[in-house]
């Protein structure tokens, strides 16, 4: 009886045993990180299409940037971030890693013939190629987001591995 104690858990581990082998990974040490720092105005977006409900509407703008090249395509990548204040009156905020659900502060109109200031939140992405990177704001439930009023601050990094 205790050699089947023994022998059955060493059968068991011989055979969970037969099954690896080694794999060799090659590890880069270091990259090359190129940082943009860039200002998009209101009146740098586009619209993506013509206003229709449920369509694919969208606001973007597309920035020329040199440093994403092939060597970046085959082995680097491009990361994105906004920069979004959440403290207004002590001036505090944070850089936030795209995609994003952004808090736009835009007026809208109400009953009594005023305007209140809202929170919307819409969703902001980006997306790169060869040379250039775009920016897009997207209404979360498909309609068009609302036009950005203010100068948004964005850090695009290219990363190049060596």
């Amino acid at each position: 009886m205790k050699l089947k104690r023994f022998f059955l858990p060493m059968m068991a581990m011989l055979l969970l045993l037969s099954g690896c082998k080694k794999e060799y990974v090659s590890v880069t040490y270091g990259s090359q990180v190129e940082t943009y720092r860039v200002n998009v105005t209101p009146s740098q977006w586009k619209e993506a299409t013509g206003y229709q409900p449920g369509s694919n509407n969208y606001w973007f703008c597309t920035l020329s940037i040199p440093a994403i090249d092939d060597e970046v395509f085959k082995n680097g990548t491009v990361q994105a971030y906004v920069w979004n204040v959440y403290d207004v009156s002590q001036n505090l905020g944070a850089w936030n890693l795209l995609p994003f659900v952004y808090p736009l502060e835009v007026y809208l109109p109400n009953d009594q013939g005023g305007q209140d200031l809202v929170m919307v939140p819409e969703n902001m992405r980006f997306e790169w190629e060869k040379g250039a990177v775009t920016l897009i704001v997207q209404d979360l439930d498909g309609y068009r987001p609302v036009e950005i009023a203010e100068t948004l601050s964005f850090r695009i990094s290219v990363i190049k591995n060596m």
